[in-house]
């Protein structure tokens, strides 16, 4: 489409001049509407290319060379109809040779393959073009630059050799003059990108957090800059590679299940007729068949569809200076993996780095992804104070308790070195499960705080004398953190693990189940099945009731004196109830007991 008259002489048509001298040539229609974008966001980091140089080099990253990709020949009938300076046959040379080193470079091959965001590639483009940029010395570089429009229609049909013939174009020639000079540099640049970053950035290609909601945003291309060009985040997407696959697969687990004994747990629009609520008889005749025609009657149901906890889980992370090297890169490597875990299993997850303040807090929903370019790129330079620290972490979990009646279990990521008030430590302990990481730089006595924890993981010195040690380790911490040992048990609940194998007949083991001569406590009772079975509820006695075809589970605290194997008959619940046993369950795995 051509462009309007008012657009003869903008931005946007200089532009569209410029690839005239464009070598890289695909079929794909989209590919100069993703050069506008990948132009777009290099502009707002303050980089201003011509647009062939960012469609030539974009197009090689995001595609593979020949059939179905691109191909690098000079575009002849365009070059034809304009007229180029004397050495412009020559600088269209070097600019082909410079082009063709790079699609021969390893990285550009694996890169191709990845399938990189746009935002990706932009940053890429900044990595590899920034320097050469910045050593461009023509004042006219920034002049009048602004956003492209990413319109496909724009950009279809256009005739660029009419447009580079209505502008003064020695401003193009220098920079491709000045770009071959700087070829090695390039070539270098693309050597230099390192492959575990974008790998890892790759894994999250649907970034969603608080405060960010696209990863196009300038504060999420600052951090993705300072990802790709930190040698720092490259051990640390290193590492976490190493701990992202185990996190990511599937595994089965048992799961706790709970069971009504009597009673009824909800109302309900279904049900049987004797469940019926008998305030429904009361209604008119009319009015009470029009509630059975529209599904409107009340039943009583033994079942409740029972509410997630609104739990919270707050990462704290130490990035003062003594957590710098194998320390920062353990931390920050455990934090990607474990916040990713917590988020696959469904919790609301903070994320907070702290130093001598509090900083930014990171709000991860459920259905969020982990800020990775953040986290591999912050850096910190306020020193450490640790009493001003959790002195207001203290006030915000005291807030947070009395306003949302939240469950929060905060994770702290710290050193041996991290020196805490243990009274200041004993009241955060009052408005939160505490989970400590302390990464030791070398043996010696553990912090103060240490002893006050609910739970505690220390990672020593010789952890870091081995790739595979130091992954062991974080793997360990990530699996004891999947919310088994986080999440107590109320009080009286009864547990029950059902594996997901039915392969074998069902098959209850107490796990109290007494040793001879010996007794067992009722309240520590609990029944493991390895698979899903019929389940028959019956009554029996405080006791841990056991025969060969069924075992009780106790909800009672009194102590029995033997163990029997009991009927479900009114008049024995009615002896019980004389007796003052309490109420509890019985699973039989065939039969009723006789």
């Amino acid at each position: 489409m051509p462009l309007s008259p008012q657009q003869l002489r903008s931005f946007l048509a200089r532009q569209l001049g410029t690839m005239v001298v464009s070598l890289v040539n695909t079929d794909n229609p989209m590919a100069t509407v993703r050069a506008a974008s990948w132009h777009n966001s290099l502009l707002r980091m303050g980089v201003h290319l011509p647009l062939f140089v960012v469609h030539d080099l974009g197009v090689m990253l995001s595609m593979s060379r020949g059939t179905g990709g691109y191909e690098l020949r000079l575009r002849e009938s365009m070059v034809a109809r304009v007229s180029l300076p004397s050495a412009g046959k020559a600088h269209l040379e070097q600019y082909r040779r410079l082009l063709t080193m790079i699609s021969e470079s390893e990285v550009l091959d694996r890169l191709s393959g990845l399938r990189l965001r746009d935002e990706m590639i932009s940053v890429l483009l900044g990595h590899v073009l920034g320097d050469c940029y910045n050593r461009w010395r023509d004042r006219s570089k920034s002049a009048g630059v602004e956003q492209l429009p990413l319109d496909l229609g724009v950009f279809t049909d256009i005739d660029a050799a009419e447009h580079y013939r209505e502008f003064d174009n020695r401003p193009l020639w220098g920079f491709i003059e000045h770009l071959n000079s700087q070829s090695m540099h390039v070539y270098t640049q693309v050597e230099l990108i390192d492959l575990d970053t974008v790998r890892l950035l790759g894994l999250f290609k649907e970034e969603s957090a608080s405060g960010s909601e696209t990863l196009g945003s300038s504060i999420d291309l600052v951090d993705l800059f300072a990802a790709l060009n930190s040698p720092e985040s490259a051990d640390v997407a290193n590492f976490s590679l190493d701990l992202l696959p185990s996190v990511l697969e599937t595994r089965r687990s048992t799961a706790a299940q709970t069971f009504a004994i009597d009673g009824y747990a909800s109302i309900e629009r279904k049900g049987p007729v004797d469940s019926l609520v008998l305030s429904e008889l009361a209604h008119d005749r009319e009015i009470f068949e029009q509630k059975v025609v529209d599904n409107e009657l009340l039943y009583y149901g033994h079942d409740k569809q029972r509410e997630d906890e609104r739990q919270l889980q707050y990462v704290l992370i130490d990035c003062s200076a003594s957590m710098r090297g194998q320390r920062q890169v353990f931390a920050r490597g455990l934090a990607l993996a474990l916040t990713k875990k917590l988020t696959l299993q469904g919790d609301e997850v903070w994320l907070r780095f702290f130093d001598s303040r509090l900083h930014e807090t990171i709000k991860i929903s459920r259905s969020g992804q982990v800020p990775v370019p953040y986290l591999l790129s912050f850096r910190s330079e306020r020193g450490r104070s640790y009493g001003r620290v959790f002195r207001q972490l203290l006030l915000e979990l005291t807030k947070l308790r009395r306003d949302h009646k939240r469950r929060i279990i905060l994770y702290i990521v710290t050193h041996g070195q991290c020196h805490i008030n243990p009274e200041l430590m004993s009241a955060i302990k009052q408005q939160a499960y505490l989970y400590g990481i302390i990464v030791l730089p070398s043996p010696g006595p553990l912090p103060e705080f240490a002893a006050l924890l609910h739970r505690q993981q220390i990672v020593g010195g010789e952890v870091f004398s081995s790739r595979a040690e130091r992954q062991r380790r974080a793997l360990d911490i990530v699996g004891d953190t999947d919310g088994n040992a986080t999440k107590p048990r109320a009080p009286g609940q009864l547990a029950w693990s059902v594996s997901s194998t039915p392969s074998r007949p069902p098959r209850i083991t107490p796990s109290c189940w007494p040793a001879k001569g010996a007794g067992a406590t009722p309240s520590d009772c609990t029944a493991t099945s390895s698979a899903r079975s019929t389940r028959s509820t019956s009554s029996t006695t405080s006791g841990c009731v056991a025969s060969r075809r069924s075992i009780a589970i106790c909800a009672a605290p009194a102590r029995p004196r033997s163990c029997t194997s009991i009927s479900t008959s009114s008049r024995w619940r009615a002896a019980c109830s004389k007796q003052g046993f309490g109420a509890a369950t019985s699973l039989s795995s065939r039969s009723r007991t006789r």
